[in-house]
């Protein structure tokens, strides 16, 4: 593993995106020799730029594997680079990265599995994940039961090892903090951030803010990020008369701005492969509330270093807020339980032991 390839040829920035950038910094740090191919002009392109990681530009797009021309230029380049390791996020890549790496006969062709909810059983599939694929590497146990319920009959459980997503929190604790001030008085700030999308269930925050509002709770609801459903949202908050309780501050490139201004982060996602956000958020000494689904509960011990709920039960996830806000000794409490857990579960010296077993 010591000439290794982060393979991510997609234009947006997301989760995917940020952990390939993070693991390439980190490897490099370790004295590997790393790089990145990432899709030309790029956030991620421009990102790995300002880090000083190689990165190399390509014009990949969803069918790029059936163009022979284009695999067989990338099987050119890892050999020119005598990469011995690809890792590989989305399943556009798994398709045309994987298939250069396999011509180009690399050792390590790693599917780093992050989406929680089933592959088919294609023959296009079969074929990726046993002749292409060396090392299918879900990222929670909740991903690879997903990942398996339509492929264990070509794919034996104990073939597929989990390895958590890292993060390194020497890095996080460097990063300068100008804390988002958000409170005018003395309310409790609620916080979430990620994509503005279907999946991470931003539409029940507002209906949570109404039951809030209504029941006489002072708070602001701060829900950064971006995405196709923002102006859905804060159409839906205006017509509940929650425009001076919820904020739609956008994006941010240094979440520690935004985290230091909340005191309860919430979690309402519908699935996560790993609720990276959560784990930020707790490492910040939030407490979390979030649902009882998908990865939550192998991250959150309900009652102890956060909250889960049964989904959809808006009413108890209101009534946790509730008790949050009326016991500071407890969000202090849990705070603190928070940032242990993660703190020894999820650092990127951990994780890389995890990785340097598997592939070394």
């Amino acid at each position: 593993m010591k000439n290794t390839c982060f393979f991510n040829s997609t234009s947006f920035w997301g989760g995917g995106e940020k952990s390939h950038l993070e693991y390439a910094s980190n490897f490099q740090r370790r004295n590997y020799q790393v790089c990145l191919v990432t899709s030309s002009g790029s956030e991620l392109e421009k990102r790995a730029q300002e880090q000083a990681i190689p990165v190399f530009g390509f014009q990949i797009g969803k069918l790029s594997f059936l163009n022979p021309f284009m695999i067989n230029k990338l099987a050119r380049f890892f050999r020119s680079q005598q990469i011995d390791t690809v890792f590989l996020n989305s399943s556009a890549d798994l398709k045309t990265g994987g298939l250069a790496a396999r011509k180009a006969r690399i050792k390590n062709i790693v599917y780093m599995r992050g989406l929680a909810v089933p592959v088919k059983n294609s023959w296009l599939n079969r074929y990726l994940l046993t002749r292409v694929v060396t090392h299918p590497v879900p990222n929670s146990e909740d991903t690879k039961k997903m990942f398996l319920q339509k492929l264990s009959s070509v794919l034996p459980p104990e073939n597929v090892p989990v390895i958590y997503r890292g993060i390194n929190f020497d890095d996080w604790d460097k990063r300068a903090v100008n804390p988002h001030i958000f409170r005018e008085n003395d309310e409790l700030i609620l916080g979430n951030v990620g994509r503005l999308v279907k999946q991470k269930g931003q539409d029940f925050l507002i209906d949570i803010a109404r039951e809030l509002k209504q029941k006489g709770l002072r708070f602001k609801l701060v829900i950064a990020g971006v995405g196709p459903l923002e102006q859905e949202l804060k159409t839906k908050a205006l017509n509940n008369g929650l425009e001076k309780e919820i904020i739609f501050p956008g994006f941010y490139k240094n979440i520690r701005d935004f985290l230091a201004g909340i005191d309860v982060f919430l979690f309402p996602s519908l699935w996560e492969g790993f609720g990276n956000a959560m784990v930020e958020a707790m490492y910040e000494k939030k407490p979390v509330v979030a649902f009882n689904l998908t990865s939550n509960p192998e991250i959150i011990q309900s009652g102890e270093n956060g909250f889960l709920v049964d989904y959809p039960k808006l009413d108890d996830f209101v009534t946790t807020i509730l008790k949050l806000a009326q016991d500071d000794k407890l969000r202090q409490h849990i705070g603190e339980e928070a940032h242990q857990s993660v703190k020894s579960r999820f650092s990127f010296d951990r994780i890389i032991q995890d990785w340097e077993k598997l592939l070394d």
